[in-house]
């Protein structure tokens, strides 16, 4: 899809640095891949961008870009590395939730010397009250770009009881565990932390729910529209960028794959003449097509929300966690479909599919974004019912 987007930068122009940002990320991916994080150029390279503050308020910096911008973004890594394209998705969407601390702990965080921060969002650990703050402790899995990152975001349970509170922590605070041995995903950097019981001061804590419904604390950006919306549709539209860009490379591998080779064992000397791949391109296409839809309707949703500052109602939220679990879902047939038109040239570790295989399916089975959940969901909402879990 060719989309005109408009943005705090100005139009396409995140979307072009990212562009030009992939090479870069292409040519460190296999480093990315053997360090099971990413390689410090393809850092580098989205640093540079400005990829990493798209959330951020212009006033400090940052873009306070549209969401159907960052897709674009984000779709664009991809297809260079989608796992640093990932890093750069969770670099956002909790930079996004950093702004509902308050301007003390904004200004820590934008101050510090690396301003990027992984989170995680499965309240694991444990809290104590202590005088002007709390004590936390806890063990915190698939803390996505914590290598680079200065900060980690985690959510406690107070032993006092009560709903969970978010925390905003210096990195260097958290042991990293060797743990990161996984199929997909590789470069992600995705390990557990350990938190040893550490101060955590009460301007760095804010209850979760108020994260989640958008209630965020008072503060310079208290009358901006952008900075008042729940998290949950926030990070649905955040999350599209990457599997489109999966998706998007391996379609543009299989028309370029069938132009130079035949069908094994059959008399079609060039693939591309052969029916059966008229076929797989007509529903390959057809699937990103509808997964562009589902992308598109979900960061726009989100985008006029935020320009607007209108409320959200229960179904449009819960449909933003069905708009992303379609858009992965037909990411993953779009890229299944290849693999089956490919044959067996594309099982060589030195071409792409072997890669994209492995990040899609990753992705799709990730507990926030996984289809069954989200749709069964969804379609509970539609038949009246009120949701059973409070991340909407």
């Amino acid at each position: 899809m060719n989309q005109q987007i408009t943005d705090g930068v100005g139009t396409m122009e995140l979307v072009q640095r990212a562009a030009e940002a992939a090479p870069a990320v292409a040519e460190h991916a296999q480093e990315t891949l053997a360090l099971k994080r990413p390689a410090d150029a393809a850092i580098a390279a989205i640093v540079e961008a400005g990829l990493p503050h798209m959330t951020l308020p212009t006033l400090r910096g940052g873009s306070q870009a549209a969401t159907t911008t960052q897709l674009e973004a984000y779709a664009a890594i991809a297809e260079a590395d989608a796992s640093t394209s990932w890093v750069a998705c969770i670099y956002n969407a909790v930079g996004h939730m950093i702004c509902g601390f308050g301007d003390q702990a904004l200004d820590e965080f934008l101050e510090s010397e690396k301003p990027y921060a992984a989170g995680i969002f499965a309240p694991t650990g444990k809290g104590r009250r202590a005088e002007g703050g709390y004590m936390v402790s806890g063990k915190y899995a698939f803390a996505s770009g914590q290598h680079h990152a200065g900060w980690i975001f985690v959510p406690m349970m107070p032993e006092e009881g009560g709903p969970p509170i978010a925390c905003l922590i210096p990195k260097e605070a958290f042991e990293v565990q060797d743990d990161w041995h996984v199929s997909g995903f590789i470069g992600t950097g995705s390990n557990a932390v350990v938190l040893g019981e550490t101060f955590v001061p009460d301007h760095r804590t804010i209850p979760f729910m108020d994260i989640v419904n958008g209630n965020y604390r008072e503060s310079a950006l208290s009358g901006d529209p952008y900075y008042r919306q729940p998290f949950v549709p926030i990070m649905c539209a955040v999350s599209t960028g990457t599997p489109l860009g999966l998706a998007r490379r391996a379609l543009k591998l299989f028309r370029e794959r069938i132009a130079t080779r035949g069908i094994t064992y059959t008399s079609y000397s060039k693939q591309a003449e052969a029916p059966i791949t008229h076929l797989q391109l007509s529903e390959a296409q057809a699937k990103l097509d509808q997964a562009e839809f589902h992308a598109y309707r979900l960061t726009r949703t989100v985008d006029q929300h935020m320009t607007t500052g209108a409320a959200w109602d229960m179904e449009s939220r819960v449909r933003c966690r069905s708009d992303i679990a379609w858009t992965i879902r037909l990411a993953r047939e779009v890229c299944e479909i290849v693999e089956q038109g490919s044959g067996a040239s594309a099982i060589h570790l030195k071409d792409a599919m072997p890669a994209i295989l492995r990040d899609i399916r990753t992705i799709s089975v990730h507990s926030f974004l996984l289809f069954n959940t989200n749709a069964e969901l969804y379609g509970r909402v539609l038949a009246g019912m009120e949701p059973d879990i409070p991340f909407v």
